[in-house]
């Protein structure tokens, strides 16, 4: 494939079919081409077949657990999989400066060692922080619970992030995943960076509100798990994503996903009315907008519906969700989208005997 693309359109197209290839690694590899080398052509080919294949995360490097017997080895599109005793191996071996992923996953508490979840990231964090010099061209870092707990509990407590950035200028994928009451983060500017997900079912509100108002000038994929969000009295939540809205902080977002938020509705009021004032909206260039897994209802869909802020979209995910199958099979008749919208798993809204509600999906 690497050879197919000397060869004009027609090697081109060779590498846009190997995306429907039953190799994983194969398809893996074409997509990573076309995102660096196919250009306009390549990337609407992947937008097509796949639009979460557009986008630079995790996957386009190949994993593999590092084996302190063996040492760093062919480290070009490798992520190495390590706890904290194997990264304090890694760090010393003469290749570390060509490493480009690393997968550190902590646990909550360690039998062996004695560690707690937040004395274990923040040696994480002393690590990585006291060799960015030696990781200098680390490109993709992620950091958290290895479970994949379906609610996303986790007693794993991640602490400072923002420094991680300002540390590694060359990073191009930050994923977080864990506890993040205690969650730190100042505003930074960064040139490189082009996907941030954190996954969390609590969050720290502060934290959260300087991430979105930070200069992040090559970010496409913004992904951001609410959870159990706190918002004081005197703020809304539409306020923590303002800078994102008016195109201030991340002016390239291609993706923008909300996901579990128990304000869904308020969210999607916020989208549609900002995107209607701003001089320039994040919606002009919004590809995907994903309010998943939370507890929007007609009304905050309505907001959307009625508004420009969603016209250019390619899909909106607004999957787990509560508005009910009426209201859905009303748009589909009197307007269909002209984008992918992806409405599975819709739940009932329940009366509670206080008004009507539904939980999150975290929550849940």
């Amino acid at each position: 494939m690497n050879d197919a693309l000397n060869y004009g359109d027609e090697g081109l197209d060779l590498v846009i079919q190997a995306l429907e290839n039953d190799s994983l690694q194969v398809k893996s590899f074409a997509s990573r081409l076309l995102k660096e080398s196919g250009g306009e052509k390549g990337k609407q080919a992947l937008l097509e077949f796949d639009p979460y294949l557009y986008f630079t995360k995790l996957d386009d490097w190949e994993v593999e657990e590092f084996n302190p017997e063996v040492g760093i080895v062919n480290p070009k599109n490798k992520a190495y999989v390590v706890n904290l005793e194997k990264l304090q191996i890694l760090i010393q071996d003469e290749r570390v400066n060509e490493v480009e992923g690393l997968i550190c996953y902590l646990h909550y508490y360690d039998y062996e060692s004695g560690y707690t979840a937040s004395e274990n990231y923040n040696d994480f964090f002393k690590i990585v922080l006291d060799n960015c010099v030696d990781l200098e061209n680390l490109k993709a870092l992620f950091v958290g619970d290895k479970e994949i707990n379906r609610f996303r509990e986790s007693y794993v407590e991640i602490g400072n992030i923002g420094s991680l950035l300002k540390a590694y200028q060359n990073l191009e994928v930050l994923h977080i995943r864990g506890c993040c009451e205690q969650l730190e983060f100042e505003i930074v500017k960064h040139n490189n960076l082009k996907t941030l997900i954190i996954e969390t079912v609590f969050g720290n509100c502060n934290a959260f509100e300087r991430i979105c108002s930070s200069n992040l000038a090559a970010l496409e994929y913004f992904e951001l798990w609410m959870g159990q969000y706190y918002i004081p009295r005197h703020k809304n939540i539409i306020d923590t994503f303002k800078p994102i809205l008016f195109s201030e902080s991340f002016p390239n977002l291609y993706y923008l996903g909300i996901r579990s938020s128990e304000n869904a509705d308020e969210i999607a009021e916020g989208i549609a009315r900002f995107c209607n004032t701003a001089e320039l909206p994040i919606t002009d260039n919004l590809l995907i907008l994903d309010l998943s897994m939370g507890n929007l209802t007609e009304e905050g869909l309505g907001f959307l519906l009625q508004s420009s802020a969603i016209s250019n979209l390619h899909t909106l995910d607004i999957s787990n969700n509560c508005v009910s199958e009426e209201f859905l099979e009303q748009v589909e008749q009197l307007s269909p989208p002209n984008y992918w919208l992806i409405t599975n798993f819709q739940e009932e809204i329940i009366e509670r005997g206080i008004g009507v509600s539904r939980y999150l999906a975290l929550h849940e």
